[in-house]
């Protein structure tokens, strides 16, 4: 960030070598300055991202250079309908368009022309209503899809499995309905998964193959059934977000499995039963003990049953409020040494607080 203020300078492209201009994080202002960059006929990289720059895209923006690969316009005051010529374009990897106000149904035709496309980031725009588009899926080479919160509605289309790159797919906070198609639990490459904040039903499979995931976020929907045995599987697995839904059952042993997690958040279902005692990596009665890598577990409003694990020396949050633990608190709290949030209440635990 170097602070600058004012708009982009007439004299910009007396560079002509000049392919990668980084001008983000500061104040300019004014419209598109095509003007000032139309010339800049070799530029390959343009970020203009976090400024607040106004008004709607020229039509001619296509007259950028062919040899763009990199255009981020995003987090500034941009309005009106994405111009069709946006994906006049063809060098693009990465169309980055999120956090701005256009509004109308964005090119999705012509977008998915952009056959090179890696990242493509619509979020944050109060776009007309519309269904994902499934026309997206002819974007082979795309790792990066970002569409939350730009007024969604209908069902994640199935034809997205040819999405076979995807690495990131964030469709939240939108009007999602339908349930989550099979290709999203058996995708090779995916890393990143949220569909929070959607009206998606449906139970989860009971095979999951989408081994490389590292954050899975399908909080705040209509998701019924059982937590999946198989998401032990998911060794990557940090955290694990299903929080208001409407599952049931109880929470699988094989999540003791996932070393790597250390932020699950089940509150809000329909759970039932103990706490899984192979949590403490042990058998038989001996006592429960939670990860040292788990730092936050919610689990609240739920029909949890059983005593309170007695050591926990990693987790930072435990909130298990409205359930059915019972048993006495834990005397030695320093098994809990770094413990900042403790809630327990409307359950039938006894004794007194250490």
């Amino acid at each position: 960030m170097l602070n600058i203020n004012g708009k982009v300078p007439e004299s910009l492209c007396d560079l002509p070598s000049l392919t990668h201009l980084d001008l983000s994080y500061n104040n300019l202002t004014g419209g598109f300055p095509g003007a000032q960059l139309y010339a800049c006929s070799q530029l390959r990289f343009l970020d203009l991202s976090c400024n607040a720059f106004h008004g709607v895209l020229p039509d001619d923006i296509s007259r950028l250079s062919q040899a763009m690969e990199h255009l981020n316009l995003s987090a500034n005051y941009f309005g009106g309908a994405v111009p069709a010529a946006v994906a006049e374009l063809p060098a693009l990897r990465s169309l980055l368009l999120d956090t701005n106000q256009f509004t109308g149904e964005y090119p999705a035709a012509e977008i998915s022309k952009l056959t090179r496309l890696e990242q493509l980031t619509l979020a944050w725009n109060p776009s007309a209503p519309a269904p994902a588009p499934p026309k997206f899926a002819k974007l082979a080479n795309l790792s990066y899809l970002w569409m939350s919160e730009m007024n969604m509605t209908g069902e994640i289309p199935k034809a997205y499995s040819s999405l076979v790159n995807l690495q990131l797919i964030a469709i939240t906070k939108n009007n999602l309905t339908g349930e989550i198609p099979a290709w999203v639990w058996q995708h090779p490459k995916l890393e990143y998964l949220y569909l929070f904040a959607n009206g998606l039903t449906g139970k989860l499979p009971r095979k999951i193959r989408s081994v490389n995931l590292i954050e899975l976020d399908v909080s705040s929907n209509h998701l019924t059934g059982e937590i999946p045995e198989d998401i032990g599987n998911l060794k990557n697995l940090t955290i694990l977000f299903m929080y208001t839904n409407q599952l049931t059952g109880i929470i699988p042993a094989s999540i003791a499995m996932l070393l790597n997690l250390w932020d699950i958040r089940l509150h809000e279902n329909k759970l039932s039963g103990e706490l899984p005692v192979e949590l403490n990596g042990f058998t038989g009665f001996l006592p429960a003990k939670i990860p040292d890598n788990i730092r936050w577990i919610d689990m609240g409003n739920n029909k949890f049953s059983g005593p309170l694990p007695t050591s926990a020396t990693g987790l930072q949050v435990f909130r298990a409020a409205n359930n059915l633990l019972s048993g006495e608190l834990p005397a030695d709290m320093s098994k809990f040494a770094n413990l900042t949030r403790l809630v327990l209440r409307g359950n039938q635990l006894t004794g007194s607080i250490p």
